[in-house]
């Protein structure tokens, strides 16, 4: 095992970073000055690592850390950043990155640089590229491993970075090593795995391809059952190659390399493989030297075996490794942050103990490895005065939650809010939780599972549903999530729960389970009679109070405003109309399972509304609307008309799921082609019928601005204005221009909207009391 310190860091830097940053430096210049659109800034950011946050003009820097190591100067560099262009929070992700959150726009080139002077980057963090590389955080030390894998990520992340192909791929391509078959990194769920394992003697790995957590989430398949170590680099660039000639390139939702085996089958996938890694193997690329990098900081004196150990581990912060004489020690985070002072005390303790590196891990904590048991009271005490001493019950400290809706722009609900109340429930309800043992309760805030809820034991994910006229935080409640080789399943869906009710909910189904004497472990409990057991608790826990009566449920956890969509997306407006359409289509397919037919239906018929500029006030208007929009236009089938009549006349009854003489086929026909049309519908909110455009006179603005249309747009609230204004441009011919008035909200998300559908804004002006945006049409 090498032990000298690395000064280049724990990997070697691509040779284009350097002309990447002074790229970035000309790109950001260009961008400040409105040179260049948010749509070409964005295409170069991404890929580098650099997303936009919700709060406008502030971006995240993920920094990539293959295998999850960082050194004691990197650790400084990092708080380093963070304290003089961030928000003085290092946050850990689930994918063992580091990230440095609200920089703004002049300080991201100053802070990139800072990190390339430490052997660090965050180029791959983003984008359609070969993302950060990971492994089991104690590989190396696990007592049950095959042999240390964390050399192979290292090296498997310089030959990949290396390959400008690495970074113009459909889709991100993930890659995960694992040291045995507990698969600890996930390898069973990523684009590529590989599971170390011995043959005759010989290092090799099984390899899975095509796994993959998010709105469609999927199991790898076994590729190949031995490859020798020194052909991972060819399989991983094999299976690289066929994604790039055959991935999706058109549908980002459809693009993941799952997608592409889903779409020609695993057979052609495979013969597709075959061929390229047969193509490299004749002219093979060479992979760089495998190296281990730690222990970095100092020569360890390993004890004998049987050494005698009089340190009690009972604390949960200890682990012993293989090594005897030597352990790990576990630093709960919370939810995955640290403050950057405490980081840069910490790179102090990490220089000093241990193997002289940090290892981040998939459940945000940290850890500290090759302590030798003489160093641990010092150690320890040094990690209280840092506030990260003390042990937690595993089911807190492993508690996963993503960053949700607070900071991303694809997030729906407040994750991390929900998991400091779960958290808060269960410490105070008196509930056994070392019991629980490492019970995984995973939080994602959408779909996208960046929180990692697929295969989470209790999973959370992020949703949002129509109470009356309002929306309402809810989440989606998933049971039986596990990794294991051959034992990998992904989580199931049970059922939406409102956020409000999920602490009180998960506290009872757990002393459900504590009291269940004849089911120990969860995994038996669940396939007894656990998940029928949440499937009926949930049912209690789905009320919603009017609003008037109590608002508390229109808020979701730690927010301070009644809950909305607003922020969401790219292009905020633009991403907010298909959102709300697809809140209304959720709630419609809820309905119907609970055969709430009204809901139902007044449900779907609001749903596409928005595409026509309206806003409903109540069930009876929506019902209405529909039929003058959809049903007199000849879009969706006549025959439908009868029961969305029928709708129409029950809407004022007391109790409408009553009076309504609708029949459950009659509303799932209804709400199947109302989403058919969703379906058809393009990018500018048109179905299959072509609407007779009207040419507009010539119009002059208040500033003698001359345009082919002037609309009127102040009062109308986000999403809607973004709506009439597409509706507006409906109305004109490509290179024509209209102009629009907007309030300040609408000024602030309309443009930035319109250009991401590559439309030309050619001014945003002030006036008394409103904004005046010039476009022109594409």
């Amino acid at each position: 095992m090498e032990t000298g310190k690395n000064s280049q860091g724990i990997y070697r830097l691509p040779d284009s970073l350097a002309e990447d940053l002074e790229n970035l430096r000309e790109i950001i210049d260009k961008f400040g000055k409105g040179e260049i659109s948010e749509a070409r800034f964005r295409a170069f950011r991404v890929p580098q690592g650099i997303y936009e946050q919700r709060e406008a003009g502030k971006y995240m820097l993920r920094v990539r850390l293959p295998a999850g190591m960082i050194l004691p100067q990197q650790m400084r560099s990092v708080a380093g950043v963070s304290k003089k262009y961030g928000n003085r929070i290092i946050h850990v992700t689930t994918r063992q990155d580091v990230q440095v959150h609200r920089v703004s726009l002049e300080n991201m080139y100053p802070a990139l640089a800072a990190f390339r002077q430490a052997g660090l980057s965050t180029k791959g963090g983003g984008g359609n590229t070969v993302r950060n590389i990971t492994s089991c955080y104690d590989a190396g030390v696990c007592t049950t491993e095959v042999f240390d894998v964390s050399s192979y990520a290292v090296a498997l992340t310089e030959f990949m970075l290396a390959d400008p192909l690495s970074f113009e791929l459909p889709r991100k391509y993930k890659i995960a090593f694992s040291s045995c078959s507990r698969d600890c990194a996930g390898a069973t769920v990523s684009d590529v795995g590989f599971i170390a394992k011995r043959r005759n003697g010989k290092q090799g790995f099984s390899v899975y391809a095509g796994g993959g957590m998010g709105a469609y989430s999927k199991v790898g398949y076994l590729l190949e059952e031995f490859v020798p170590d020194g052909e991972v680099h060819l399989v991983a660039e094999a299976i690289k190659r066929v994604f790039d000639k055959h991935g999706n390139r058109k549908n980002k939702h459809q693009a993941r390399l799952r997608f592409l085996i889903g779409k020609i089958g695993f057979a052609e996938f495979r013969r597709l493989y075959e061929k390229e890694l047969l193509s490299l193997k004749d002219n093979p690329p060479r992979l760089p030297e495998a190296r281990s990098p730690g222990p970095v900081g100092k020569t360890l004196q390993k004890k004998e075996v049987g050494a005698e150990r009089s340190l009690q581990q009972g604390n949960g912060m200890l682990v012993a490794q293989k090594q005897r004489g030597y352990y790990m020690v576990q630093i709960p985070l919370t939810l995955g942050d640290i403050k950057a002072e405490v980081f840069h005390s910490l790179a102090d303790i990490v220089e000093t103990h241990g193997e002289g590196l940090l290892h981040t891990t998939q459940q945000q904590n940290l850890a500290l490895r090759w302590v030798a048991e003489s160093e641990l009271p010092e150690l320890l005490q040094g990690l209280d005065t840092l506030g990260l001493g003390g042990s937690r019950p595993a089911v807190l400290r492993d508690m996963v939650a993503c960053a949700g809706a607070s900071t991303c722009r694809l997030g729906i609900c407040l994750s991390r809010g929900l998991a400091e109340a779960l958290a808060g429930e269960l410490s105070q309800d008196g509930l056994d939780l070392d019991s629980l043992g490492e019970l995984k309760i995973y939080i994602s805030g959408c779909p996208n599972a960046c929180g990692r809820h697929p295969v989470a034991q209790i999973g959370f994910y992020g949703v949002a549903r129509r109470v009356g006229s309002r929306l309402v935080p809810y989440y989606m409640l998933l049971l039986g999530g596990m990794v294991e080789e051959g034992k990998t399943r992904l989580a199931q869906p049970v059922r939406t729960i409102p956020a409000r009710n999920v602490p009180s909910f998960l506290v009872e189904y757990l002393r459900s389970f504590q009291n269940s004497n004849k089911y120990p472990e969860f995994e038996a409990f669940l396939d007894g009679k656990g998940r029928k057991i949440a499937e009926d608790l949930a049912l209690s826990y789905m009320e919603v109070p009017e609003f008037g009566k109590d608002k508390n449920s229109y808020f979701d956890w730690g927010a301070e405003e009644i809950f909305s969509l607003a922020g969401r997306g790219p292009g905020e407006c633009g991403a907010g109309v298909f959102d709300l359409i697809e809140v209304d289509l959720d709630t419609a397919a809820d309905a119907l399972k609970e055969k709430k037919l009204f809901t139902a239906i007044a449900a779907a018929a609001r749903s596409l509304l928005v595409t026509r500029g309206e806003q409903p006030s109540d069930e009876l208007q929506a019902l209405e609307l529909f039929k003058k929009y959809f049903l007199e236009q000849g879009l969706v089938d006549q025959q439908l008309e009868q029961v969305v009549q029928s709708a129409i006349h029950c809407a004022s009854a007391s109790d409408r799921e009553e009076a309504f003489p609708g029949t459950v086929e009659e509303v799932a026909l209804f709400v199947r082609a109302v989403k058919d049309l969703y379906q058809n519908m393009d990018s500018s909110l048109r179905f299959s019928t072509t609407v007779k455009k009207e040419q507009p006179a010539p119009v002059t603005s208040s500033r003698k601005t001359i345009a082919d249309l002037s609309k009127d747009f102040r009062g109308v609230v986000c999403p809607l204005n973004f709506v009439k204004v597409k509706l507006a441009l409906e109305q004109i011919e490509s290179g024509q221009t209209l102009i629009v008035l907007l309030d300040e909200e609408g000024a602030k998300n309309v443009p930035g909207s319109v250009s991401s559908e590559g439309h030309e804004v050619l001014s945003i002006t002030k006036e008394s009391d409103h904004w005046q945006v010039f476009i022109r049409k594409a």
